[in-house]
């Protein structure tokens, strides 16, 4: 058989009444999506901020020791 045609004779539930839909997102989904967002933060673009600021602090180590800039081309 058809896994379409077994789908077709299932009963789908009822919709849940807007209020109470509307309640159970916000009580599931906000907290979930709130704490994804600092995680990106914090494993994302923290990260991402970190290597380039250790890639400017080796650049002024350099400019600092030697008196010259990295290439333009490992720049960037």
């Amino acid at each position: 058989m058809d896994p379409f045609e077994k789908l077709a004779e299932i009963d789908v539930p009822p919709v849940p009444a807007a209020p109470t839909f509307t309640a159970g997102v916000r009580r599931k989904l906000h907290p979930r999506l709130l704490a994804l967002h600092v995680l990106e933060f914090a494993f994302g673009a923290t990260v991402w901020a970190l290597v380039h600021m250790t890639a400017a602090l080796a650049a002024a180590v350099r400019f600092t020791l030697t008196g010259t800039w990295p290439d333009r081309t490992k720049r960037g």
